[in-house]
């Protein structure tokens, strides 16, 4: 870090990224202790705030140049910088899916721990040197015995190239995970919560990047150092107010309700409106099949509906007990089960089946159908004639 002078002091910008560090404990705290949803997700999340913070904090006390008073404390950024995007994947991971950590996951910390290791003689070594190389004299190095590999003058380098590998990995996590499932309104909403992140981390990815390519540069000022914890900050803030908006956003079922419509209890829908919402809802559904449609989402619906997209929203879930993508995936379902027995699909593929009922990939189509069914579409049509299968054009309403 660059240094002016060896005089501790406060500036604004200092100040603001000091509260960000303090936002990010606090909201660390928040999320080890919830226990509710997902845990295992919101840990990951916990993780990379805690980590975020530490590194802003760090950043923080070199350019008030407490760090001089507290040089033991210096450097421990260098391989927290290696657990941002390992961080920020698992969180995806476990999010997306109820997974049991393996060891495998191990392997995606082993940069860090090894630049840990690395940087050992520096943290072991006597507080006077290490003073001393903090406030600017580059002699003092000598005085710290290094028994391997100096990476001082590679490192950076390391660093911006583990962040980029990582961006890339996300959003490739994110398309071929996230964006793969079209079926319902949630799905929409996930998508926007996971590329806001991204873009986050990108964002920050950016600022490091810049950073470390153009401190070797001439043009180089102090506003790009600051822009490192410009975008951590923003990550810390838009995460605190996505969360205070909505605390649903931790529970690991809906991913961002932030994005959702106001609470419920606000509704003006009298019981009796509601249950007068909910069969003019099942006889549209069963006589229109919209659920047909693979671009179908919550609003449109509505839309055709002449209602509030938060109205139907909230009978779905009161009266029905169900989510948007739960109830049209029934009647989606019970379609692929006709489908499957009709003499003009006979040869086809499962994914036409798929298609034809109304979901938007094969993906989505086989994890609703085993999750209705307990089996995949193939052992379904082994095991059942067309005498068996049911019509989603039956007079029996689905409830």
């Amino acid at each position: 870090m660059t240094m002016e002078t060896l005089t501790p002091s406060l500036d604004t910008w200092t100040s603001i990224f000091a509260l960000s560090a303090a936002q990010g404990f606090f909201l660390t705290t928040l999320l080890y202790s919830n226990r509710k949803g997902n845990h295992k997700a919101n840990f990951f999340l916990a993780t990379l705030l805690l980590f975020f913070s530490v590194t802003l904090s760090e950043y923080v006390l070199h350019w008030t140049h407490y760090i001089i008073k507290w040089p033991y404390v210096s450097l421990w950024y260098i391989p927290l910088a290696f657990t941002f995007g390992p961080l920020l994947l698992l969180y995806f991971i476990f999010l997306e899916s109820n997974k049991k950590w393996e060891w495998k996951y191990s392997f995606h910390f082993l940069p860090a721990l090894l630049m840990a290791i690395n940087l050992l003689p520096f943290y072991c070594s006597p507080i006077i040197p290490k003073a001393a190389l903090l406030a600017g004299d580059q002699t003092a190095i000598n005085a710290i015995w290094w028994p391997w590999l100096d990476l001082r003058g590679v490192r950076d380098y390391m660093i911006v190239i583990h962040q980029v590998i990582y961006a890339v990995l996300i959003v490739r996590f994110i398309k071929k995970v996230v964006l793969e499932d079209d079926s319902s309104e949630y799905a929409f909403i996930r998508k926007r919560w996971a590329m806001a992140l991204w873009y986050l981390y990108v964002g920050f990815v950016i600022a490091n990047t810049s950073y470390y390519l153009l401190i070797r540069t001439p043009y180089f000022s102090i506003e790009w150092d600051y822009g490192i914890s410009l975008a951590m900050s923003v990550f810390i803030y838009m995460t605190g107010y996505i969360g205070l908006r909505q605390p649903e956003i931790f529970s690991g079922d809906l991913w961002p309700a932030a994005f959702l419509a106001p609470k419920y209890q606000t509704s003006s829908l009298t019981p009796s409106a509601s249950q007068s919402l909910v069969d003019k809802l099942i006889d549209f559904v069963e006589s229109e099949k919209p659920y047909l449609d693979n671009e179908l989402r919550l609003g449109s619906l509505a839309d055709q509906l002449g209602v509030a997209p938060h109205h139907l929203s909230q009978v779905i879930n009161e009266q029905l007990g169900k989510s948007f993508s739960d109830f049209i995936n029934q009647y989606r379902i019970k379609e692929a089960q006709q489908l499957l027995f009709a003499p003009e699909y006979i040869g086809r593929y499962i994914i036409d089946i798929a298609y034809a009922s109304g979901f938007n990939n094969k993906t989505s189509f086989y994890k609703a159908f085993k999750e209705a069914t307990g089996m995949s579409p193939s052992d379904y049509k082994k095991k059942n004639n067309p005498s068996k299968t049911p019509s989603p054009s039956s007079n029996a309403k689905i409830t």
